[in-house]
C-alpha cells in the first residue's frame, strides 16, 4: 500500500471513530455567536448637577439601551464546563434644549466598550444552565457638549470666528476617559432550539479609569469627580451556533 493510502485509510478509520463517539469525547460542548441588549444603570447624579449648572440638558437616571454582540465556547469538565467569550457593546444618549429663539445646548454622554469573559457553567438537563464568572473590558466614556448660536450653519462665519480670535456663542467641547473595568455577574441560560441559545446576565461593573481628555488630547486635570463607567448591567443575548449536550 502507497503512503498516500495509507494516511487516506488513517483519516478514515478516524473520523469514522470520531462520527460515532464524540458525544463521549465532548459530553458539554458549544460555539457560538450573536446579538446582545440590556440596560446600563450608570449613576449620572453628579453628571446631572454640573449639566444643569452649565444649563444643559439632563441624562436619564433610568438607565441606557446598550446593544452589542459577541461569542463564546464552552470547554467541558468532568461534570460542568468552562465558557471563555468576547464581547463589544455600549450606548448613547443624546439631549436637546431650546434656551431661547437663537440659543441651544445639547449633550450626548455615550460608553463604549470590549473585552473577554470567563465563566463557570452548570447545566440542568438539555436545557437550562447557570452561570458564575466574570467580564473584563475596557473602553472609553465620552462626554460632548454644544452650544449653538443663530449662524453655526453658516460655513464663512464658523472661519471668521477664528480669524477674529473674539468670543462666540457657538461653542463645543469633547471630552473623553479610557476605563479598565471588571464585572462579576451571574447568568441563566435556556437552549431554544438545538442552534439557539438565550442567555440573561445580571452584574455589576466597577473599575479604574484615567484622567480625562478635552478635544485635541488635552488633560483636564480638575474634572468633576463621580462621573465614571460603572453600575448595575442587564443582558439579554440570543445566540447561534454548535451546542451538544450530552
Amino acid at each position: 500500500m502507497s503512503q498516500k493510502l495509507r494516511i487516506i485509510a488513517v483519516l478514515l478509520v478516524f473520523l469514522g471513530f470520531f462520527s460515532t463517539s464524540y458525544s463521549q469525547l465532548l459530553p458539554s460542548f458549544a460555539f457560538a455567536g450573536g446579538v446582545t441588549a440590556g440596560m446600563y444603570f450608570n449613576p449620572v447624579k453628579d453628571l446631572n448637577l454640573q449639566l444643569k449648572n452649565a444649563g444643559f440638558p439632563e441624562m436619564s437616571e433610568n438607565g441606557f439601551l446598550t446593544l452589542g454582540g459577541g461569542g463564546f465556547i464552552d470547554i467541558p469538565t468532568k461534570n460542568n464546563f468552562f465558557r471563555i467569550g468576547g464581547f463589544g457593546n455600549g450606548f448613547t444618549s443624546k439631549q436637546s434644549k431650546q434656551v431661547n429663539d437663537t440659543l441651544k445646548k445639547d449633550a450626548n454622554y455615550s460608553l463604549g466598550q470590549g473585552g473577554f469573559s470567563f465563566e463557570y457553567v452548570i447545566p440542568f438537563g438539555k436545557i437550562f444552565d447557570i452561570s458564575f464568572g466574570s467580564q473584563f473590558s475596557t473602553g472609553t466614556l465620552k462626554l460632548e457638549l454644544y452650544q449653538y448660536g443663530s449662524s453655526v450653519g453658516n460655513y464663512s462665519g464658523a472661519f471668521s470666528e477664528f480669524s477674529s480670535n473674539g468670543s462666540s456663542t457657538n461653542l463645543s467641547k469633547t471630552y473623553k476617559s479610557r476605563f479598565y473595568n471588571v464585572q462579576p455577574q451571574i447568568g441563566i441560560g435556556v437552549l431554544l432550539r438545538k442552534f439557539m441559545y438565550l442567555k440573561i446576565d445580571c452584574g455589576y461593573q466597577i473599575g479604574a479609569q484615567s484622567n480625562w481628555r478635552v478635544d485635541n488630547d488635552i488633560e483636564v486635570k480638575d474634572f468633576p469627580k463621580g462621573i465614571e463607567a460603572k453600575g448595575l448591567v442587564l443582558n439579554v443575548g440570543l445566540n447561534f451556533g454548535l451546542f451538544i449536550r450530552d
